[in-house]
């Protein structure tokens, strides 16, 4: 009898989750800085190429930008919604680049509730587990910071990466990536809503499209 009701009090638990999840609420629009973190046995190897110690994330709707700051090469990815794709910017010799090198396009893994919360910045988060064959990640979401999941329908290539089956377009404010002998947590410290000129998150006109990125 009771293994029954535990199971009932959970599915019951996952059903109210999923409704929230589901429930109005207006997409963010704005910044959000997060800070990154490894530990492990692998990464002091992975501090020796100076990797980036924070993460900007600037999104208008279904077009978003992430610039990856902090280490010794910084990074530029411009999520474009008309072209379907993602370019890595260049500002200064003012172009930008179709492919990157080493980078292939995410597969979408399911995410499940595990049960956790934690709060981040203030705001109560849930806990959302991704299982994949080389790695596991763990976000923390809260359905107060979310995107409209219908305007990603139909596109490929400018996916934003947090837009897994069960998170229902919700925003993570924490992730954590464990791989064997390597764990690097991503954490909002600062969110700041704010409108966004959607111009400011395009190519600019003056930029010259180039193909593979070669620098790295």
């Amino acid at each position: 009898m009771r293994r029954w009701w535990v199971f009932g009090w959970w599915s019951s638990l996952l059903w109210a989750q999923a409704e929230a999840f589901r429930a109005p609420a207006p997409p963010f629009e704005g910044l959000i800085v997060y800070k990154v973190k490894a530990t492990g046995e692998k990464a002091e190897v992975l501090k020796e190429n100076d990797p980036p110690t924070e993460m900007h994330l600037y999104i208008h709707k279904n077009r978003f930008l992430v610039n990856e700051t902090g280490g010794a090469f910084p990074i530029s990815r411009l999520y474009d919604p008309d072209s379907d794709r993602v370019y890595v910017l260049d500002p200064p010799n003012r172009r930008a680049f179709k492919y990157e090198k080493y980078r292939k396009r995410a597969k979408n893994y399911p995410a499940t509730y595990t049960g956790d919360s934690i709060q981040i910045l203030g705001t109560w988060c849930y806990s959302f587990k991704v299982k994949k064959p080389d790695e596991e990640i763990i976000y923390y979401v809260s359905p107060k910071y979310r995107v409209d999941v219908s305007l990603f329908a139909g596109k490929k290539n400018a996916q934003a990466f947090f837009l897994n089956e069960g998170l229902y377009g919700a925003i993570p404010l924490k992730m954590i990536r464990i791989q064997p002998g390597l764990t690097i947590e991503v954490t909002a410290v600062r969110i700041r809503p704010f409108r966004i000129d959607p111009k400011s998150l395009k190519i600019p006109k003056e930029y010259e499209i180039w193909g593979y990125d070669y620098r790295r």
